[in-house]
């Protein structure tokens, strides 16, 4: 077994869990920023025969631009339903309602879930591959276990399960965005039970650079 990478505290608490902008295909869909109620619109992954969201279809209005630039989780989105795919996901995957980082109805406000959220898109999925090349997103590790969740380490934390957990799931299945096998020190500066082990990590800019 590899040793553990990544932090006991890098996923905790993350209300949208990670991502890298919106993935190659995203999914259906949740209220982000706009008008357009949450209980109007679907929760179910999006199948991988679906059309493109953003594609212009004969007989029908264009796609609705972006009303704004987003960063962060819907980074990559090219139009609004796109958005709501990305959201939609998220909800999803970590088994959550719009209200768990949003402050509804001001789906804009910043709070400090949405700040995770928006961290680990810019900066912990790119930092990091998977083993078997797929694109790594939310549901990589907030359904690790076939079930969304929001807070994957427990709630409370459980150290010994955070530690088990990151031993035999993301080292095991992920590595550096180069390649390289992860370890403790890749993100902690030094591995668990040493005094160089630093164990918060989110908002840091300790994750591999490779």
């Amino acid at each position: 077994m590899k040793q553990l990478g990544l932090s006991v505290a890098v996923l905790v608490g993350a209300a949208l869990g990670a991502c890298g902008g919106a993935p190659e295909r995203p999914f259906l869909a949740a209220a982000a920023a706009s008008s357009v109620p949450a209980q109007e619109l679907a929760t179910a992954p999006k199948p991988a025969s679906a059309l493109d969201d953003c594609e212009q279809r004969p007989g029908q209005p264009p796609p609705e631009v972006l009303v704004r630039t987003y960063t962060g989780l819907a980074g990559k989105a090219r139009c609004q339903r796109e958005v709501y795919d990305v959201m939609g996901g998220v909800t999803h995957f970590l088994g959550v309602q719009c209200e768990y980082c949003h402050l509804v109805p001001d789906y804009k406000a910043m709070t400090h879930r949405k700040e995770i959220a928006n961290w680990m898109a810019s900066e912990l999925i790119p930092a990091l591959r998977r083993n078997d090349g797929k694109q790594l997103w939310c549901n990589d590790c907030h359904r690790a276990s076939g079930k969304g969740v929001a807070k994957i380490l427990g709630d409370p934390r459980q150290p010994a399960f955070a530690i088990e957990w990151m031993t035999t799931h993301l080292v095991e299945d992920f590595q550096t965005r180069s390649g390289a096998p992860l370890h403790c020190k890749s993100c902690h500066q030094g591995n668990v039970g040493t005094s160089q082990f630093e164990r918060k990590i989110i908002f840091t800019n300790r994750l591999p650079s490779d």
